[in-house]
């Protein structure tokens, strides 16, 4: 799945984004460049809201959510590293698609973003595997 980012700030979002809690305000500006193409590596979904896995502009080793509204979709193909899982005990999610070692621990995530080997590892390969599979549905 691929892509382009039509918005970078807050104002772009609906209502049920900004809601208090969730961390964003109309004067949100996200690490995101407008005309910019971003390949997805998960895809989840919470409430009425739709989240986006990229490697945004921070340019961090794994990647981070970003609110759907900020996107046109410029190739719709699921990834067939991707599976579905369930999530209603989660927080940060009620569905996640992801490869198999994300959906299938609820702690993947947060032991990815502590910088765990293991975990790293296994998204480096993963998100290999998924950018070839971008280009390669490209051509």
């Amino acid at each position: 799945m691929k892509l382009r980012c039509i918005a970078n700030n807050g104002q772009a979002l609906p209502d049920s984004y900004l809601e208090s809690g969730s961390g964003y305000s109309s004067n949100t500006e996200f690490p995101l460049t407008i005309g910019k193409e971003y390949v997805v590596y998960a895809l989840a979904i919470r409430d009425n809201q739709v989240w986006y896995y990229i490697s945004d502009d921070d340019d961090l080793y794994y990647p981070v959510h970003q609110p759907a509204p900020l996107f046109e979709v410029v190739d719709n193909a699921l990834s067939k590293y991707w599976k579905y899982a369930f999530t209603p005990e989660h927080l940060d999610h009620l569905a996640l698609f992801g490869f198999y070692e994300w959906i299938s621990d609820p702690y993947f995530y947060d032991r990815l973003t502590d910088g765990r080997e293991r975990e790293v590892s296994i998204l480096r390969r993963m998100k290999s595997l998924m950018d070839l599979e971008a280009v390669s549905v490209a051509q």
